[in-house]
C-alpha cells in the first residue's frame, strides 16, 4: 500500500551531467524507472532490495533515462499552476495568450490576436478552467485526428487504422498506445509546439 512506501533522493552521473531520481521502496517484484513529461525520474524498488544493487541498475539505464529526460525538454516550458485571472498567460500551440475575461450568460472561447477572449458567467476559477478546456479539447480532437490521417496518408506502408482516438489528461504520457491499436493523446499536448504534436502522433502509430 502507499503506507508502506518509503521516498529518498539520488543522483547519477551520466557525462558531463547529473540527473537527480526519486527512490521508492514499493512491496512489488521487480525493479521499474520512469521519467515523467516534466523531466523528472522514479525508481521503484522491490522492499528490502539492497541500495548498492538498485544504484547499479539505475547507472546500466543512464543513457535510456537521458534520452527520454531530452526527449520531454522539447516540450518545455510547461504550464505550472494557473490561477485563470485576466491578464495571465496560456499556451496553444507552443504559443503564449493572455486571458481576457468577460462576464456574459453563456460561455464561449475565441482567439482574438494575442489573447484568450473568454466569456463566462462568473470568474469563478472553476468556471473558467472548464471553459478553457472545453475549448482546448475542441482544438484538439479536430487537430490531432488530421495529424493522424496526414501521418497515415504520408505512409501508405504502415497500413494502420487506430481503432479508437482516445483524449485526455494524462498525469505520466503525451501518449500510449494500446494492444488492440486504440490510441490514447494527452490534452496538454495542445498547448505544445506543433511539431511536438506532431512527434507524439507519428511516435504512437
Amino acid at each position: 500500500s502507499e503506507s508502506l512506501e518509503i521516498v529518498s533522493h539520488h543522483s547519477l552521473t551520466f557525462g558531463q551531467k547529473l540527473i537527480p531520481f526519486q527512490l521508492i521502496f514499493r512491496p512489488k517484484r521487480r525493479l521499474s524507472i520512469t521519467v515523467l513529461p516534466n523531466r523528472q525520474v522514479r525508481v521503484a524498488a522491490p522492499a528490502g532490495q539492497a541500495l548498492e544493487k538498485i544504484l547499479a541498475l539505475v547507472k546500466k539505464r543512464a543513457g535510456w533515462i537521458a534520452q527520454k529526460r531530452n526527449y520531454f525538454e522539447q516540450f518545455h516550458p510547461l504550464p505550472g499552476e494557473k490561477c485563470f485571472v485576466s491578464g495571465e498567460t496560456h499556451l496553444y500551440l507552443g504559443r503564449q495568450y493572455r486571458l481576457r475575461l468577460k462576464n456574459s450568460e453563456g460561455r464561449s472561447v475565441k482567439l482574438v490576436g494575442k489573447f484568450f477572449n473568454i466569456s463566462v458567467e462568473s470568474f469563478d476559477r472553476e468556471r473558467v478552467k472548464a471553459t478553457l478546456d472545453d475549448w482546448y479539447l475542441m482544438r484538439a480532437e479536430k487537430l490531432f485526428i488530421e495529424k493522424v490521417e496526414g501521418v497515415l496518408k504520408g505512409h501508405p506502408s504502415l497500413r494502420l487504422t487506430p481503432k479508437k482516438i482516445t483524449i485526455r489528461h494524462m498525469a505520466k504520457r503525451w501518449g500510449s498506445c494500446t494492444k488492440n491499436g486504440s490510441i490514447r493523446l494527452n490534452l496538454d499536448l495542445i498547448k505544445a509546439p506543433l511539431h511536438c504534436v506532431e512527434y507524439v502522433i507519428a511516435h504512437e502509430l
